[in-house]
């Protein structure tokens, strides 16, 4: 039988469902997603779950670039290197090996589909960014994530076996005797069902549940929530990354920043006008991002002001204007101008490095379900993302899941009885969740609030009747994963990368190399490799 809750509020029968049946189904359009639907064999039927348009997907907004090791004064080894020194000792040493000595390919396969990276002459133009020893960030200007993310959109409308589902919500995964066989899909105000051989999640981050974030507010972590509600395993939920240079619009809207603009000579000052990255790390603005944003937090509260500032006014308005066109553009709309202005900054909730547990081609713990992207814990980011290690790793990944599937045997689909689904919400409102969240899981925390914040989202929770609209769902995965991240940050007592707690602000080597797992029913554990 069917087995496993969801979100639904009633006894449901797929046959009394709309159907329709594919080889492989692939929820999330991002960079992950999209990279393995383009691996996977053509003579598959495929279908591309997305629930809304690529402008708000963590792949279109992203502006610095893909790291990859192909500079003449670089190698995978000093990539994996890096990316091990700033994960802190929580990365999975095999995730990142794979994930660095791949890279260069996958550069090499975004240029076969029509990525066109800045060149410098005949080379790949590269830029260093926080945490890197080398220039290794290929990029397209500072448009990197839109530039890929319609360059491979060209290529996947050119595959007829591969059928678009715009504005298709995730509700729930389908559960056959512990095994995925699909989805259950809110479309056009109504339930169906896709039913597969094999489900690809790459739905994204849950960094949309706080309050002040670079991310789309649609960015729930559904995809997450779901596997969750199926019984996958769920690791590092309290890792959240926080981007240090964030940009507050005139109409509220948080915008980000690039790293790169740091890596190109931009330094921070405090509201005295004082550079003040030095007396926090040797390496000043290329301190990893974790580092920079807690000491803008220290340098906001001492101040009593709401930002810092970064000041790019040594470059002219022509190299600003052309190498950062996107950013020079908006911060000029919200005027705001780089090379005459200094450039208000704090810290928002950008990456989550918590995600679905797989192994190094995709799977989890359930049979036929793999993950990839930032809806993945691959390992490979540990307690701190290396900068633009992120598109990487959906690339590298992705087109792993997509080999380990052209390598399988598809089998027959079964029949699917009922299932009956329950659902959770937070009665006070996802607006004051979000809140709450950026008040007291930010970038520091303390145990007292965070145990407070728990109990008052459970005290706060109750069934529905009945779920309305793709923000009732949202709404309910939001409040689902906060819990989560909230247990996490709790039984993790110590600070080490993005996770710091005030108080217990050292690291404890009872956590070197742990990882907080979660699985529907059970008490989080502590998970040792």
């Amino acid at each position: 039988m069917v087995n496993g809750c969801c979100m639904l509020a009633h006894d449901v029968s797929t046959a009394d469902l709309p159907q329709t049946v594919f080889d492989v189904v692939i929820i999330g359009a991002g960079i992950a997603g999209l990279s393995a639907a383009l691996s996977l064999d053509p003579k598959l039927r495929i279908a591309m779950v997305h629930k809304g348009s690529a402008p708000e997907s963590s792949t279109y907004r992203a502006q610095g670039g893909v790291s990859a090791a192909v500079g003449q004064d670089d190698s995978p080894e000093q990539h994996m290197k890096d990316t091990l020194r700033v994960g802190q000792g929580s990365c999975r040493r095999d995730a990142v090996e794979v994930m660095a000595r791949e890279g260069p390919d996958a550069i090499a396969y975004l240029q076969s589909l029509g990525v066109d990276f800045n060149r410098s002459r005949d080379e790949l133009s590269l830029t260093k960014e926080a945490g890197h020893s080398r220039k290794r960030v290929v990029h397209y200007y500072d448009a990197t994530g839109r530039h890929i993310s319609e360059a491979l959109t060209r290529e996947l409308s050119q595959r007829r076996n591969i059928e678009a589902m715009h504005g298709s919500f995730l509700v729930d995964l389908l559960m056959q005797d512990g095994t995925c066989c699909g989805c259950i899909l809110w479309q056009n105000g109504r339930l169906s069902v896709v039913r597969a051989q094999r489900v690809i999640i790459s739905t994204g981050g849950y960094s949309g549940i706080f309050g002040r974030t670079t991310n789309h507010t649609s960015v729930t972590g559904d995809g997450i929530a779901a596997a969750y509600r199926a019984g996958a395993a769920i690791a590092d939920m309290e890792f959240v990354q926080f981007h240090p240079t964030a940009f507050t619009t005139l109409s509220g809207e948080v915008f980000l920043l690039t790293e790169a603009l740091r890596g190109e000579g931009a330094v921070l000052v405090n509201a005295a006008g004082e550079r003040f990255m030095f007396n926090y790390h040797p390496d000043g603005e290329l301190a990893p991002r974790d580092e920079v944003s807690r000491a803008i937090a220290s340098e906001i509260k001492q101040s009593g002001q709401k930002s810092v500032y970064l000041d790019a006014r040594r470059f002219g308005k022509d190299y600003l204007a052309d190498r950062f066109r996107q950013v020079y553009s908006r911060l000029a709309e919200n005027e705001c101008f780089m090379e005459r202005d200094l450039i208000p900054v704090a810290p928002a909730a950008h990456y989550t490095i918590g995600g679905i547990f797989t192994d190094l081609r995709g799977k989890t713990a359930i049979p036929n379900l793999y993950a990839c992207g930032e809806t993945a814990a691959t390992g490979v980011h540990g307690a701190n993302r290396l900068a633009s290690n992120s598109l990487l790793e959906g690339i590298v990944f992705g087109r792993r899941a997509a080999q380990d599937i052209n390598g399988t045997e598809v089998g027959k689909l079964l029949s699917l009885p009922s299932i009956k689904c329950c659902g959770l919400q937070y009665m006070t409102g996802s607006r004051e969740l979000e809140k709450d969240l950026d008040s007291v899981a930010g970038v520091v925390r303390h145990g007292a609030e965070m145990s407070a914040l728990l109990k008052k989202i459970r005290e706060n929770v109750s069934t529905r009747a009945a779920y309305e609209s793709i923000i009732d769902y949202q709404d309910h995965n939001a409040c689902q994963l906060a819990i989560l991240l909230l247990e996490g940050a709790l039984l993790r007592t110590e600070s080490r990368g993005t996770h710091f707690r005030a108080d217990y602000p050292h690291k404890d080597e009872l956590f070197l190399g742990k990882h907080i797992i979660h699985r529907w029913g059970r008490e989080a554990t502590l998970y040792d490799e």
